[in-house]
């Protein structure tokens, strides 16, 4: 389901709503949940689960055409932790 999937099912669901608006809606959301992430802190919604960001340390890697050792540096990754609610429903 893409970005467009889920601002026209917005619009559909509320009718209040144009499908624009849902859109400018939707985006506005994803870049709340964006900069809570940016600045460190957890974004957590109910029922649905938690992201939040970690750190991932330096490695030794290996280059799978030439089988040469590569150093892979530390990085930060978003982690999701699904709710147990949306873990039931996906069973």
């Amino acid at each position: 389901m893409t970005r467009s999937d889920l601002a026209k099912r917005l619009a559909r669901q509320f009718p209040g709503i144009s499908a624009p608006g849902a859109k400018e809606l939707l985006d506005h959301f994803l870049l709340a949940m964006k900069e809570g992430l940016e600045s460190g802190d957890t974004v957590e919604l109910r029922d649905f689960g938690v992201l939040r960001i970690r750190d991932k340390k330096r490695r030794n890697g290996r280059n799978p055409r030439t089988g040469e050792k590569v150093d892979v540096p530390a990085k930060k990754v978003i982690y999701f932790k699904q709710s147990r609610i949306l873990k039931g429903k996906l069973k």
